[in-house]
C-alpha cells in the first residue's frame, strides 16, 4: 500500500465519517449503552449477593476502585451492601427483573449499532425479531468481553508490576483480546456480501482505539487520587463511552471505505470488459 494510497483512503473515511454525522451516532450508543450498564451492574451485583461469594464482592470492589475511582468503588460496595441486607425473595424477583431489563438493554444498543452499520453502509436492515435477540446478544457478548479484557488488564498490570518489563506484553495481549470480542460483530452486522477478511482492518483500528483509551483511563485513575468526585467519574465514564462508541464506528466506515472502493473497482473492470466485447 503506497503513501498515496494511505493518504487518499484516509480522505475518504473523513468524508464519509462527516457526511453520515457519525459523531452523533456514537451519542447515541453510548446513551444507550450508558443507560443499559446500569442494569447490568445492578445483575451483576444481585448474582453476587445470591452466590454469597465474599472474595468475589471484595474483588469487584477493588478492581472498580482502582479501574474507575475511589469514589465509583464506594458506590459499588454499598449497592452490594445493600443486596446482602435484603431478604432472599426480594433478591431472586429482582434478579428475574434485572434480567429483564438486561436484555432490553442490550436490544437498545443493537438497535443503535445496527442503525449506525445501516447508516454507514447505506444498507437497510431486514431482520426478524429473532435475528434482533441474536445479534443483541453478540453485542452484549462483545462489549462485555471488551470491558472484560480491558479490567482484566488493569489487574494484570497490578499483579505483576513487580516483574521488570513483562507489563510491556499486556497492551498487546490486550490488543489481541479485543480482536477476536469484535471481529464477529464487524463480520455479522454490516448487511452486505464480504468475508471475513473484509472485516478485520476495522476491527483492528477499534481493538487499537480501545486499547488506547483504556491506557488513558489508567494514567487518570493512577493520577485521580483518592479524593476523586462520584459525579466527574460519571461525566468521564460516558465521555469514555462516547469514546469507544466514536473508535468502533471508526473501523465500520474504514470497512466500508475499502469495501466500496474494491466494489468500485470491480464495476470498473467489469464495464471495460463488456466494452471490449463490444
Amino acid at each position: 500500500m503506497d503513501l498515496d494510497l494511505v493518504v487518499s483512503r484516509a480522505k475518504e473515511v473523513k468524508t464519509v465519517f462527516g457526511e453520515k454525522n457519525v459523531t452523533f451516532l456514537a451519542g447515541s450508543i453510548a446513551y444507550s449503552a450508558f443507560v443499559s450498564l446500569v442494569p447490568l451492574l445492578l445483575f451483576l451485583f444481585l448474582v453476587v449477593s445470591v452466590l454469597g461469594a465474599p472474595e468475589l464482592q471484595a474483588r469487584i470492589v477493588e478492581v472498580a476502585t482502582q479501574s474507575v475511582s475511589p469514589a465509583v468503588g464506594g458506590v459499588i460496595e454499598v449497592m452490594i451492601d445493600s443486596q446482602r441486607d435484603a431478604s432472599t425473595g426480594s433478591t431472586l424477583g429482582a434478579t428475574v427483573i434485572g434480567a429483564l431489563v438486561l436484555v432490553w438493554g442490550a436490544i437498545k444498543v443493537f438497535r443503535g449499532l445496527d442503525t449506525a452499520f445501516s447508516t454507514i453502509y447505506e444498507t437497510t436492515a431486514e431482520d426478524t425479531f429473532l435475528d434482533q435477540i441474536k445479534k443483541s446478544l453478540l453485542v452484549l457478548a462483545t462489549l462485555t468481553l471488551g470491558v472484560v479484557a480491558m479490567v482484566g488488564a488493569t489487574s494484570v498490570v497490578s499483579f505483576i508490576s513487580t516483574i521488570p518489563f513483562l507489563g510491556l506484553l499486556v497492551p498487546f495481549v490486550l490488543l489481541g483480546a479485543l480482536v477476536l470480542a469484535f471481529l464477529p460483530m464487524y463480520y455479522l452486522f454490516p448487511d452486505v456480501d464480504h468475508e471475513p477478511r473484509d472485516a478485520l482492518p476495522g476491527t483492528v483500528i477499534a481493538a487499537v482505539g480501545w486499547t488506547l483509551l483504556q491506557i488513558g483511563f489508567q494514567v487518570y485513575a493512577s493520577l485521580g487520587g483518592e479524593e476523586s468526585n462520584l459525579i466527574a467519574s460519571i461525566l468521564l465514564f460516558v465521555t469514555w463511552l462516547y469514546f469507544t462508541g466514536v473508535v468502533l464506528l471508526l473501523g465500520a466506515t474504514y470497512n466500508a471505505v475499502v469495501l466500496d472502493g474494491r466494489s468500485g473497482d470491480a464495476d470498473n473492470r467489469t464495464d471495460t470488459v463488456e466494452q471490449a466485447r463490444a
